[in-house]
């Protein structure tokens, strides 16, 4: 093996900036999956008990602006200490969306259920690590918020058609299934993007369960028969056929058969043609 095959099998070291970013990313993943958590019940109080007067609701708003900003924090060092960078928006996209768009970050509790999350963790969470559980999780945990999102948004708003949790859940159901009856429609645009963002969500969704439903399919398939043992005994009979006319012409047995061969085998290939051939092989000297 060249210098160059050991180098491209070998693994590379982690650089130091990159060994860092791993390290913290190992010690803050669980906390910051918690916060996300505590960020969702605190955000699903205000969006249903909905009192903004009260001293508790101005104090909720206040810590959930606080997460926000612990959340940037995160990603801003992230993406500074890592090296190369390409590629790094497109890994956190859920981190990203959440800290530009602010009106957004009740999506952060998704970080609870991805592969590192406090609930993915394998063996360890509520929720498995496997695919299909955490798909189901996080469609959930989409549908719920989703519909928190949407009458957040809409709610107050001069002519707005969903304005108590129970129309922001129907819609939230018939729009990631990609049904939309339209009897109810967001009309500001925050409540559009959570639409939008819900419709790439129900097609992702729908796409993931067909090809959990094939692979399911494909897993139960019968395997192959094997060959019938009429089938092996006819093989080595045309085994031990074959070897006794290569004998019989003088062949040195592992060469490729003559065309004289080939004539002679194939006139014999009928049932009483090979017994035939093999009766004539045996009585040859």
């Amino acid at each position: 093996m060249s210098s160059y095959d050991r180098r491209m099998t070998t693994p590379q070291p982690l650089s130091r900036r990159n060994q860092i970013v791993a390290d913290y990313e190992a010690r803050t993943n669980t906390l910051l999956s918690a916060l996300a958590l505590l960020f969702l019940v605190l955000y699903t109080l205000q969006a249903i008990l909905y009192y903004p007067q009260e001293t508790w609701y101005r104090a909720a708003t206040w810590f959930g602006n606080f997460l926000w900003f612990v959340f940037a924090a995160d990603l801003a060092f992230r993406y500074f200490m890592t090296s190369p960078k390409k590629g790094f928006f497109r890994r956190n996209w859920l981190d990203v969306i959440t800290v530009v768009i602010p009106q957004l970050k009740a999506l952060r509790a998704m970080r609870a259920f991805n592969q590192d999350g406090v609930l993915a963790r394998k063996g360890k969470g509520v929720i498995s690590g496997r695919a299909m559980a955490t798909g189901v999780a996080g469609t959930a945990v989409v549908v719920w918020v989703g519909s928190l999102m949407v009458l957040s948004a809409e709610r107050g708003t001069q002519g707005a058609e969903i304005v108590d949790l129970q129309d922001a859940i129907w819609w939230t159901f018939e729009t990631i299934t990609t049904v939309g009856y339209g009897d109810f429609v967001p009309i500001t645009l925050t409540g559009r993007v959570v639409a939008v963002f819900i419709m790439l969500v129900g097609v992702a969704v729908l796409s993931v369960v067909s090809a959990g439903l094939a692979a399911t399919l494909v897993k139960q398939a019968p395997p192959p028969p094997s060959p019938a043992p009429e089938i092996l005994s006819e093989l080595t009979e045309l085994k031990a056929m074959v070897a006794a006319l290569e004998a019989k012409v003088g062949m040195p047995q592992g060469t490729e058969p003559t065309t004289a061969t080939r004539s002679i085998y194939s006139e014999g290939s009928g049932p009483s043609g090979r017994h035939a051939v093999a009766n004539d092989a045996q009585a040859a000297p």
